[in-house]
């Protein structure tokens, strides 16, 4: 009987080892707490940089959308002052021959 509470008593040393060398680091022991609220931290922290990669993805965009309707704000203005041109030359030609 003895050998058989001998050897549990092994395994059971064995396994509290094994379980504190899991929970040390070179800074000393760690709290099971601290571990959970260092993987919520880690969790944020990449939360956040995907959000700051997304928010810089579309601000990106944004300026390109200002871009692309100045270009075609500056197309249309273009393309006004021409029909104003056309129209005008058209009434004073109009103009002329009535008088």
């Amino acid at each position: 009987m003895r050998t058989e509470e001998s050897h549990e008593n092994i395994v059971r040393l064995s396994d509290i080892r094994r379980e504190k060398r899991a929970a040390l680091t070179p800074f000393g022991p760690l709290n099971p707490a601290s571990t959970t609220l260092l993987a919520q931290e880690t969790h944020r922290a990449n939360q956040e940089a995907r959000l700051m990669e997304l928010l810089s993805s579309l601000e990106s965009v944004v300026e390109s959308l200002q871009y692309k309707s100045y270009t075609a704000y500056d197309t249309l203005t273009i393309a006004l002052e021409g029909v104003r041109v056309a129209l005008s030359a058209s009434t004073s030609d109009t103009g002329s021959t009535d008088v």
